[in-house]
């Protein structure tokens, strides 16, 4: 069952797309994982029992530390967004491939690496597309395996060049793959809602579950506000909003009452470095959630 609210990840790593020294003053804050830590458990304890991760670099040490904990290794949902491309140009020149592979695998046992690297090498000697996206997914996964996984986003970075390319085979594959060797729900990140829709019914692929942008402004919104409500309207799917207060252009109060006028808006991914904004944010998404469903927000 999809979570109703659920904490984003890009404060922790710095990401800000307004402020890039407001984005470095968060990446110093929470570059101590026991700070990011205090913010997940805060949302725990405030019923927002779920996180939004990336494969970032930095994300593996924030996974250990919730494996290591008694009550988030259970009953915290990850919803895992990957790739993280940014990581893989990054590390490539700061330490090479076969350290970022080396690093990556860490936590993976000799069989699963053994296993990693056959499939690979069949992929590259057979140019075989289809071994290649799944030995992507199980590389990018190893890491955050012990977590209780409940949703794997493809990244909207892929998802988009799949798209554009109109590679149906690639989300067929992504979506049973996820679907038959983690059991849990394949998910999509994208900019492009509409398209992705239109894509999706020549696949086998059904109610998706997809996380985009959707905020009072347009801010993010791709193609257009306008397209995005019309393909909500019209398309089965599941959304996970994201980017609903546009980076700061408009309040919790403002955002939220009129995200929840909308059709489909299953869950809100919210990200806050501060738990006075968190209570606050959280607040006025039970609150216009509750007025929507037509029931009591207490």
């Amino acid at each position: 069952m999809l979570d109703p609210i659920i904490l984003g990840h890009n404060q922790f790593f710095g990401v800000n797309h307004l402020d890039a020294q407001a984005g470095d003053q968060r990446a110093a804050q929470f570059n101590d994982v026991a700070n990011i830590l205090d913010i997940v458990r805060f949302a725990f304890d405030n019923d927002v029992k779920a996180l939004m991760m990336s494969t970032h670099e930095r994300a593996v040490g924030v996974a250990n530390a919730i494996v290591n904990d008694s009550s988030l290794k259970d009953e915290l949902g990850v919803y895992l967004l990957a790739p993280y491309i940014a990581k893989y140009i990054k590390q490539a020149n700061e330490k090479g491939l076969v350290n970022i592979v080396r690093d990556s695998l860490a936590e993976t046992s000799l069989k699963e690496k053994m296993g990693l690297f056959l499939r690979g090498g069949k992929g590259l000697l057979t140019k075989d597309v289809r071994t290649m996206i799944r030995l992507l997914i199980d590389f990018e996964v190893a890491p955050f395996k012990k977590l209780n996984l409940k949703a794997i986003f493809l990244h909207d970075a892929i998802t988009d060049l799949a798209l554009g390319w109109g590679m149906t085979d690639a989300f067929e594959i992504f979506y049973h793959h996820v679907q038959d060797k983690y059991g849990t729900t394949p998910a999509f990140c994208t900019k492009n809602l509409p398209k992705l829709m239109e894509l999706f019914k020549k696949t086998s692929i059904k109610n998706p579950l997809i996380m985009a942008s959707i905020n009072k402004v347009g801010y993010q919104v791709g193609p257009s506000l306008d397209g995005f409500v019309k393909c909500l309207e019209e398309n089965e799917l599941q959304l996970l909003a994201m980017s609903t207060l546009a980076a700061g252009y408009t309040r919790p109060k403002e955002a939220y009452e009129y995200l929840f006028t909308l059709p489909r808006i299953d869950s809100v991914v919210v990200g806050t470095s501060k738990k006075v904004h968190a209570k606050e944010t959280f607040a006025e998404i039970r609150k216009n959630m509750a007025i929507r469903d037509g029931v009591s927000a207490s």
